[in-house]
C-alpha cells in the first residue's frame, strides 16, 4: 500500500492512462477524485474503483477555467479533508493532428488552453493544500519536442514539460515535488487510430506502463526526485532500437 492514507486528484481520468493510474492509486490505498470533461467517463472510472473496493469521487470540470479549477479542488478538500497528490494528464490532442499550414488560430489556442491553462489553474488551486510533502505528476509526450505533423500538440506538450520543471523550482520551498512523464505511443481509445497507422509496431505502450511510473513519482519512494522528466516510451526517444522491437509475439 504505497499511497495508504493519501488523497489524489487526477485530471484527465477517463479511458486510457488516467483511468489506469486512478485504478492503481486506489489499489495502493489512495482515496481518489477523478476529473474528466465527460461526466460519463469519469463516473465509469469511479465505479470501477468502487467495484474493486476502493474509494473514489467523480467530478466533471473544465480545469482550463480558473473558477472551475478552484471549485474542483475545494470539492475534494470538503469531501476528503486533504490533498496529497495531483496527477495532470488532461489536454490530449494527438488524434486531432494538423500540419502547420492547416493549423488555424482557434485550434492552436484550444490545444494550448486545454493543456497549459489547465495545469496553470489547477496547480494554483492545489498548491496551498499540497504544501509540506505533496506531489504533482504531469503527463507529456516523449516525442513532443520533435514531433512532425502536429505542431499544436507538440507545442502544448512541450510547454507542459517546461511548465512542470518551472513549477518544480518554484514549489521546492513548499516541499512539493513536481515531475513529468514523457509517454510514448500508448494503446488507448484516444490513440488507437494513430498508433495503428504506425507500421511495424510489435508492441505499443500500455496505459498501465504510465500508471506504474506515476505511482512511483507520487509515492514516498520518489521523495528525493523533483523537476525530472521520466520517459516511458519503450526506448523511442533514445533514437536506438526500441524495447518493443525485441518482444516476441505471444
Amino acid at each position: 500500500m504505497r499511497l495508504q492514507g493519501k488523497v489524489a486528484l487526477l485530471a484527465g481520468a477517463g479511458p486510457g492512462m488516467g483511468r489506469a493510474t486512478a485504478l492503481l492509486f486506489a489499489q495502493h490505498g489512495a482515496r481518489v477524485a477523478v476529473v474528466a470533461r465527460d461526466e460519463t467517463k469519469g463516473m465509469e472510472t469511479a465505479q470501477r474503483i468502487s467495484a474493486a473496493g476502493g474509494t473514489a469521487l467523480a467530478l466533471s470540470a473544465d480545469l482550463a477555467d480558473g473558477a472551475a479549477a478552484q471549485h474542483t479542488v475545494q470539492q475534494v478538500i470538503n469531501i476528503y479533508g486533504r490533498l496529497d497528490i495531483l496527477y495532470f494528464g488532461a489536454g490530449g490532442f494527438f488524434t486531432a493532428a494538423k500540419e502547420y499550414a492547416e493549423v488555424d488560430l482557434e485550434f492552436w489556442h484550444l490545444a494550448l488552453r486545454n493543456t497549459l491553462d489547465g495545469l496553470y489553474h489547477v496547480t494554483q488551486a492545489a498548491r496551498p493544500h499540497l504544501r509540506g510533502g505533496g506531489a504533482i505528476v504531469t503527463v507529456a509526450a516523449s516525442f513532443s519536442v520533435r514531433q512532425e505533423g502536429n505542431p499544436a500538440y507538440g507545442a502544448a506538450k512541450g510547454g507542459l514539460i517546461g511548465l512542470s520543471q518551472s513549477l518544480a523550482k518554484e514549489f521546492y520551498a513548499d516541499e512539493i515535488r513536481v515531475n513529468c512523464i514523457g509517454a510514448g505511443l500508448i494503446r488507448a481509445p484516444l490513440a488507437d487510430g494513430p498508433v495503428q497507422a504506425v507500421a511495424g509496431l510489435a508492441r505499443t505502450g500500455r496505459p498501465e506502463d504510465i500508471a506504474h511510473a506515476a505511482l512511483y513519482l507520487a509515492s514516498s519512494e520518489a521523495g528525493w526526485v523533483t523537476g525530472q522528466v521520466l520517459n516511458v516510451d519503450g526506448g523511442v526517444d533514445t533514437g536506438t532500437r526500441p524495447l518493443w522491437q525485441y518482444e516476441r509475439p505471444a
